[in-house]
């Protein structure tokens, strides 16, 4: 018993002895796991910094390059624009000049309707003349992607039928027939891959590198460069965006992360000095002048973050064309406006360039940059040290400037806009007149919403444009108050609609030998609830803006035909019911549905297609609705022919049943022989095309006799009949009748 308490005194004593060891050797392990642990972090956030310097500065030459050749690829395809015929020597010689020795492209290929036809050089690409891309599977795809997008797609690696295998740009190239644009074909370029890659720097860099045509690729053929294990390795990525695409790039050490951490040999002097008396002081020291460098680099990493974030803000608030600052830059300037002084107030003024469409359409997409970077530079020549000249889209333009006395300046500077921009712009060695039109408008209150500034430059604008081009037009409050006006009764049209508000008049037609009834002209009215009776010029043009002329029409041929109905149950003799139709309501896809389930019968119901509708514009829908609507035993009728767009063409082509002349040319032709034979002229036309011929503004029967002398064949207008309801009309029907019976 005595021998046992003195063994568990002594090993309470040897464990009392070596508990400071015990505890300074956890402590010691614990610091060396501690920092191995940070050590081998740190090691991997800096060579992930290292990884992602040099992935970026291969990324940048990538995207460099393919613009680069994107560039050529566009410039050989103007010149195809502007020259469509050119044929294979023509396009060789024209491509030479483009293909520089230092390109990676290698070939193009030009496919008039997708079919190659020319190609350079000629020498080694003769396989691929004939190729049609609408029926080769491989490259069919990407080719159809082109024309029906009418944007650059870039497809690869592809197997070429000459041999190998490349990147290929394709090229959708249109040409301008009048105002039309016409898809030609197709322009190739051929990237030499390897050439690309060595000069991108991926063959001369000690990283493992993969790209990928989507973001997080699943499925090896998703990845064209390396391996897609490279992406599941935990490595950096960086993106290539290109307005045609984006590729994903991802990059790691070809040895993998870790390896040059030195973490081994740290662990053995950390646990070495941890032995010593003196290891806890030089451990700190390490640890201080480790941690001093890895804080000097990350503040040298913050700083090119912060350059970089620099650059990206810029370029987010300027516009890559013109260098100008763009939309969200005057935004920003508007919430917090930069006074050069207390009293001075924000002056705005928006610019509309006048004839940027045409010179696009006739000088391609190149032309219409070379007007907008000229206007630019105009625009900025004329900025002073606190003006703003912005791009905020397409060919409009916004000058700020400021003043304590805003009117003076603003007007001078409008004038002096719309002179500096009518000067001409050289573009090919031609010179171009564009002019602009500009809306003014300025602070006139420091307290005011400098948003609603903006509209009121745009309500300017507008009211400029309407007056003509080479215009500048001032904010005024009748501007604000006419377009509140027009913003209230537009919302008091589609109330209308839903309400039944509108009301159908009717014009009686009479045939011009015997006066006797041959039709009537269903017109629309609305019955305002304050306003009363509004006849269509106050409310035509809100129903097309808010797109609802279809429902208009859709609403008062309901109207007409109930009302056809209830006429001939009473006994009355009418003949047939015109009704206008807008082009809105022609081109909707569910019209023919709706009228073959109408119960008309043949030659009771007429459509009068305003000559104000383009015929050219909507040619393709007439050419399939007319021919229908005829089936339907629907008559057509051109109205108000001889002031704007019909023309004899328009008239052979839809064979219409007749044709109404405008009342401005019938109202002349008591006095004005000219007049009357012009009228005569159009008569002999129908009457050899076998149409009917309607006058319409027949004001006094001296019209009347004159036209029935003529051969006119039906005659409307107040001599004979207003405008009436369809009770005012029965009633007018019977007084007719009972005149006729007397």
């Amino acid at each position: 018993m005595k021998f046992r308490r003195n063994l568990a005194r002594s090993a309470i004593s040897h464990t009392s002895a070596f508990a400071p060891a015990i505890f300074a050797a956890i402590i010691a392990a614990t610091v060396v796991w501690v920092a191995t642990n940070w050590r081998l972090e740190r090691s991997l956030a800096e060579e992930r910094s290292i990884v992602a310097g040099e992935l970026a500065t291969i990324s940048s030459r990538l995207q460099t390059n393919l613009n680069s050749n994107v560039k050529l690829l566009q410039g050989l395809a103007a010149g195809i624009a502007v020259n469509p015929e050119m044929g294979q020597n023509g396009f060789s010689k024209l491509a030479a000049q483009i293909l520089q020795p230092d390109s990676q492209l290698r070939s193009f290929a030009a496919a008039p309707d997708m079919v190659v036809r020319w190609v350079y050089p000629e020498k080694g690409n003769e396989k691929a003349i004939g190729l049609d891309y609408r029926t080769n599977e491989k490259q069919r795809a990407a080719a159809m992607l082109a024309r029906n997008t009418h944007n650059i797609v870039l497809t690869g690696p592809v197997e070429l039928v000459q041999g190998g295998t490349a990147l290929v740009v394709r090229y959708p190239i249109y040409i301008t027939e009048g105002k039309s644009q016409i898809f030609w074909g197709l322009l190739s370029g051929i990237i030499d891959i390897p050439r690309l890659y060595q000069e991108s720097g991926l063959g001369s860099t000690e990283l493992e590198l993969a790209i990928s045509t989507v973001p997080e690729p699943n499925e090896p053929k998703q990845v064209f460069f390396g391996s897609l294990a490279t992406f599941s390795r935990k490595p950096v990525l960086a993106s290539v965006d290109m307005t045609y695409g984006r590729w994903t790039l991802a990059a790691l050490p070809k040895r993998g992360w870790g390896q040059k951490s030195g973490i081994g040999i740290f662990e053995f002097y950390a646990s070495l000095l941890a032995l010593c008396v003196v290891a806890p002081i030089v451990w700190i020291g390490f640890l201080t002048r480790s941690r001093q460098r890895t804080i000097e680099k990350l503040r040298l990493h913050k700083k090119k973050l912060v350059r970089a974030r620099q650059r990206l803000e810029f370029l987010s608030l300027h516009d890559a064309l013109t260098g100008l600052p763009n939309r969200r830059f005057v935004d920003r300037m508007i919430a917090q406006p930069p006074r050069p002084r207390a009293q001075d107030c924000l002056i705005l003024i928006h610019i509309d360039l006048d004839r940027f469409k045409e010179i696009n359409d006739t000088k391609g997409h190149a032309g219409g940059d070379a007007v907008l970077q000229g206007t630019a530079s105009r625009l900025a020549d004329l900025a002073g040290p606190d003006d703003v000249a912005a791009r905020i889209g397409g060919d409009e333009f916004i000058f700020a400037s400021w003043s304590a006395d805003p009117e003076p300046k603003a007007n001078a500077l409008a004038r002096q806009i719309v002179e500096t921009l009518e000067q001409p712009l050289f573009i090919d060695g031609m010179a171009c007149v564009v002019g602009a039109s500009v809306g003014v408008a300025w602070e006139t209150d420091l307290g005011r919403d400098l948003g609603q500034l903006l509209l009121d430059a745009d309500l300017a604008l507008y009211e400029a444009k309407k007056a003509g081009r080479g215009r500048a037009a001032v904010f005024t409050e009748e501007l604000r108050s006419a377009a509140i006006h027009s913003k209230e009764l537009a919302d008091e049209f589609n109330h209308a609609l839903d309400r039944d508000e509108l009301v159908a008049f009717f014009q009686p037609q009479f045939d011009a030998n015997t006066l006797a009834i041959a039709g009537v002209e269903t017109l629309a009215r609305w019955d305002h609830p304050q306003k009363g009776l509004l006849a269509p010029i106050r409310f035509l043009d809100v129903a097309e803006k808010l797109g609802r002329s279809g429902d208009m029409d859709r609403l008062i041929l309901q109207k007409a035909l109930f009302e056809l109905t209830r006429w001939d149950s009473l006994g009355m003799q009418i003949p047939r019911v015109s009704v206008n139709i807008s082009a809105r309501r022609l081109a909707q896809a569910n019209l023919l549905a709706e009228l073959s389930e109408l119960p008309i019968a043949k030659g009771r119901l007429c459509f009068e297609l305003l000559e104000t509708i383009s015929f050219n514009d909507l040619q393709p829908v007439l050419n399939e609705i007319i021919p229908a609507v005829k089936k339907l035993g629907i008559e057509i009728e051109i109205d108000d022919f001889g002031t704007e767009h019909a023309s004899i063409v328009s008239l052979l082509r839809f064979e219409p049943r007749r044709l109404k002349i405008d009342r401005e040319i019938i109202k002349p032709i008591i006095a004005s022989p000219s007049q009357r034979r012009l009228v005569a002229s159009i008569i002999e036309i129908g009457r050899s095309q076998n149409i009917d011929i309607v006058a319409e503004g027949v004001e006094t029967m001296e019209h009347a006799k004159i036209l029935k002398e003529l051969g006119c064949h039906i005659l409307q207008g107040y001599a004979l009949a207003r405008p009436m309801t369809s009770e005012q009309l029965i009633e007018f029907c019977r007084g007719s009748n009972a005149l006729q019976s007397g």
